[in-house]
């Protein structure tokens, strides 16, 4: 569904290679600077390229127009901002032209309650909600049949617990329609829970693809990340991971 190969943008890419299909739940993790912002843009066709090729179902992504990219991938970019006093409603119809929220999309984000609030005037985690509404539902028809690309960047910052575990499951169930969901974070313990690919990104370079992160050791996690990682074995037998500086 989604290829990419030798991709490079000075001081943001170098020489990335890789593919992910329908289906999986990839999670991009690496330090500040690792380029895993830069990856998800250039995915999305946001990106100029200075080499390499990016393709989706086949076809290279500067092939597709704006308006077809519009309806087939969304991206929700890690800083928004609002400054204008539109209500939560008004801005998601002005982006999908839909009254409401899908009962699969207000069940994990919970916007309802604040629907006819400014969107300038909500908490943090609050307007994070609202914005991956917003970018679920501009290509919302393409989820609900199964060909969308979703890319997020950082969905989670912000959000509390409840709504980290509600926004992921919502996401592992968008894959299981046949969707291929690409987001990038920072939480090793969400990663090992939800995700089913996994890209550990360094220095502008995808540097380990793995299904889990059962299959890495602690001491190259901590080489990537820049700091001590340990574990314990979770009732299901999987990883529970604590960071800390040496």
């Amino acid at each position: 569904m989604l290829s990419f190969k030798h991709i490079s943008i000075k001081s943001r890419l170098d020489d990335v290679s890789g593919s992910a299909h329908a289906g999986q739940f990839v999670h991009v993790m690496g330090t500040n600077g690792s380029g895993k912002s830069s990856l998800l843009h250039t995915l999305a066709g946001i990106l100029e390229l200075e080499q390499g090729i990016v393709s989706l179902n086949g076809q290279n992504l500067q092939h597709y127009s704006l308006a077809q990219l519009a309806t087939l991938r969304c991206l929700q970019e890690q800083q928004q901002y609002s400054h204008f006093a539109l209500s939560v409603a008004e801005v998601l119809h002005f982006f999908s032209g839909q009254h409401g929220l899908p009962d699969e999309l207000e069940s994990a984000l919970e916007l309802n309650q604040f629907l006819h609030r400014p969107l300038n005037q909500l908490s943090g985690g609050e307007a994070r909600r609202v914005h991956i509404a917003r970018a679920l539902l501009q290509i919302w028809p393409a989820i609900k049949s199964g060909k969308a690309l979703i890319l997020l960047d950082e969905p989670n910052q912000g959000l509390d617990f409840k709504h980290q575990h509600l926004l992921f499951s919502l996401l592992a169930r968008i894959c299981q329609n046949n969707n291929l969901v690409i987001v990038n974070h920072h939480d090793l313990n969400l990663c090992q829970h939800y995700a089913n690919q996994i890209w550990l990104m360094q220095n502008g370079q995808i540097v380990e693809s793995l299904a889990s992160l059962d299959s890495i050791e602690n001491e190259a996690l901590a080489k990537i990340f820049g700091c001590g990682i340990r574990c314990a074995i979770s009732h299901t037998g999987h990883k529970i991971f604590q960071t800390y500086l040496e």
